[in-house]
This record gives structure tokens, sequence and C-alpha cells, in this order.
């Protein structure tokens, strides 16, 4: 999926984590690996699998930085990512967040190896909850972005 289709399905999305600040509301969190997946798998149960997606720009990465990246993934989970691989490199970077892309993006979130977006659109099943939108961090920080 490109950012265009996500935009186009009620994401929150922008380019620079200034215009987030100036256009929404933040909150932040500091979350280790462990908590920060069972966070964001309660939201994705709250929000529904189809709700939930992440921008994920290893396939961009120059093979240098991929091996760095690849040195804290397990076999398995390396494996995974070359099975889910997009055609389109230039485009194709967000993703519809299952469980073992949100393992592979907390660990490598908590590793300060590559840092990824989580995108959260509102449903019936969020009792209410507008949609919103993580930005990993530095120092285990996630950034909540919602509707003022």
């Amino acid at each position: 999926m490109t950012t265009e289709e996500l935009q186009e399905q009620g994401a929150i999305y922008f380019d620079k984590i200034t215009d987030g600040f100036r256009d929404y509301k933040d909150v932040k969190l500091v979350m280790d690996e462990k908590r920060a997946l069972a966070h964001f798998k309660n939201l994705k149960k709250e929000y529904g699998n189809n709700n939930a997606f992440a921008d994920f720009y290893y396939y961009r990465l120059d093979m240098d930085s991929r091996e760095m990246v690849d040195e804290v993934l397990t076999d398995a989970e390396k494996t995974y990512l070359n099975l889910m691989m997009p055609e389109d490199l230039d485009q194709d970077i967000i993703f519809p967040l299952d469980d073992k892309l949100l393992k592979i993006i907390v660990k490598l979130n908590a590793e300060e190896m590559l840092f990824s977006t989580i995108y959260f659109l509102p449903s019936g099943k969020a009792d209410g909850r507008g949609r919103t939108t993580w930005w990993g961090n530095y120092e285990k920080e996630y950034i909540c972005f919602c509707d003022k």
C-alpha cells in the first residue's frame, strides 16, 4: 500500500514530525519492547485487524544499513521479511500490521535500529476511539498523534 492509499482511508499522515506537533494533539509514552508489543496488540484488537497499518522502510535501506538491522533479527524474522517484500520498493511502504510485523517493529524501535510509524483507523470496534498515529522514536519513546 502507498502512503496516498493510507491517507485515502483516513489515516493521520504527515512527512515531518513538526507538522504532527503543529496539527494534532500529541502524547508521549515510553515503552520497552515487551510493553510496546502488549500495548499495540491491545490497540490492534480494539481497532480491528483491518484498521491497523505500519510504515516499514526496511526495504529502502542501503545494503550496509540492512545488514546492521539483520543482525538483531532472527532467521525466521528475516525469512518473513523476504516473503513480504513489495514489488514496488519506491512506493509500497505501508503494510497491514500483523503480529509478526508488529514484533519486528517494536524490536527494531527498542534497539534504535529502524523506526516505524503505526496507524490505527477508527472502527466501530474501537468504542468511538478516533484515529491515531504512533511514531517510534529514540529512547523507547512512542509519540501518539490524534485529532484535537
